[in-house]
């Protein structure tokens, strides 16, 4: 039942479909129409004389060139270069000093009684005396760029250096009177433990004349 429902449809389409061929026939072909070389398209806007058509701003880039260091180099060609980078250099070294007062307080509040906080005492001291080396590069970078900040920078990490010194020699004594400690404390483990008849006597026979068995 449906087929036929469907052929019956086909069938209906056809005639349709050859009466309106040519209707399409008869209308008027659409080409894209190009106007010749030297006219101006119908869309196109004439202005009337005297009458002034205000153009549309085009963005353009300005470079200043009063703060760029400009190098010109053989194989790399032209190289714009900041006269103000020492900023940045004085701005890391900044926060270089920060974390580096912060392990000199961590360093100097550990307590010194442990073996671990030894061990953390002696990595920290480490630490502090690298940050101070990376402190002086960019004290000699900043006087490389020509700037007097260096001259702030430069003391600030000699007392860093000294700072981190002074307390790493308190570290030192500490590990040692600790290492004596429990040396002494093994000491008197070991006489607490042994024998006492077994132990030495100092002196020679000559010591005791009336057990000399020589006379």
């Amino acid at each position: 039942m449906t087929t036929g429902v469907r052929s019956a449809k086909k069938i209906f389409l056809l005639p349709l479909l050859a009466l309106t061929l040519p209707v399409l026939a008869q209308l008027p072909s659409l080409h894209a129409q190009v106007p010749p070389p030297g006219q101006d398209a119908a869309f196109d806007y004439t202005p009337e004389k005297g009458e002034q058509i205000e153009e549309p701003e085009r963005p353009t880039v300005r470079i200043n060139l009063n703060d760029v260091e400009v190098i010109r180099h053989p194989q790399m060609g032209t190289i714009f270069i900041s006269k103000h980078r020492w900023r940045n250099w004085v701005e890391r070294s900044l926060y270089l000093i920060l974390v580096n007062i912060a392990l000199l307080v961590i360093l100097g509040s550990l307590p010194k009684n442990d073996e671990n906080n030894l061990i953390v005492s002696y990595f920290l001291s480490g630490i502090s005396f690298m940050l101070a080396f990376w402190i002086f590069l960019c004290a000699l970078l900043l006087f490389k760029f020509r700037s007097l900040t260096g001259v702030y920078v430069l003391p600030v990490s000699a007392a860093m250096c000294g700072a981190t010194y002074y307390l790493l020699l308190k570290v030192k004594q500490a590990d040692i009177s600790l290492s004596d400690l429990k040396d002494s404390f093994r000491q008197q483990n070991r006489a607490g433990s042994s024998d006492q008849r077994l132990s030495s006597v100092d002196g020679s026979p000559g010591d005791w004349p009336e057990q000399d068995f020589l006379k």
